[in-house]
């Protein structure tokens, strides 16, 4: 199939390389629509890790709401990719599917459940980070879709994060603030820039509006 067929059937080539992205690849069309979504859910990510990471003071309470929303954003954006991956293959769009579900639940407990305390919610996110991480890292090994390198990244620190709020059994509030709050923010950048990514490829394919 030419270029030119490519781009008006929907299909875009983009560069391979040193960058670990794949050399050809199909931009799904949903892509066009759903980018918004992710960089919307960036900024919200971004901003709630912000407010945790300069906000010592919070109480435990506080802490659970915000980590309550920042884990519901998660599962909406896995949930998307899940449901819009196209390009991906069934087992990794079941493996974002189950983590959106995990995050959702997660986020659903720590706002109905918000007197937790530090030890209990810092094992929550852990187990979810680590899973998180593993989910990740095996999409970005597999060579899914673009923005491989940024999913390599965020498995890595994912899995880093959830395994020190995990196996710290002296965890401060404190400690356990920060943490999150350098997780959130590395998060929501790193989706800002996976949202652009998709704009570009979206936009080189015709599929976004003019």
């Amino acid at each position: 199939m030419t270029t030119s067929h490519a781009r008006h059937a929907g299909q875009v080539p983009y560069g391979g390389g040193g960058s670990g992205e794949p050399s050809t690849g199909s931009v799904p069309p949903t892509w066009g629509r759903t980018w918004q979504l992710v960089l919307f859910a960036a900024v919200a990510t971004f901003v709630l890790g912000l407010i945790l990471l300069v906000w010592p003071q919070a109480t435990i309470v506080v802490v659970a709401v915000l980590i309550g929303i920042a884990l519901l954003v998660t599962g909406v954006v896995r949930l998307i990719e899940g449901f819009t991956a196209d390009d991906a293959s069934g087992g990794m769009r079941a493996a974002y599917v189950i983590i959106g579900l995990l995050a959702a639940l997660a986020g659903l407990y720590c706002l109905r459940h918000i007197s937790v305390t530090v030890i209990l919610l810092a094992f929550i996110v852990g187990v979810f980070w680590v899973l998180h991480g593993v989910v990740d890292l095996t999409v970005a090994a597999a060579g899914a879709g673009p923005g491989r390198g940024l999913r390599a990244m965020v498995g890595l620190f994912s899995l880093a994060a959830g395994l020190i709020v995990m196996f710290w059994p002296a965890i401060s509030l404190t400690i356990l603030l920060a943490v999150m709050g350098i997780w959130l923010m590395f998060y929501g950048l790193m989706l800002a820039i996976m949202a652009f990514q998709f704009r570009h490829l979206a936009d080189a394919a015709g599929l976004t509006p003019a």
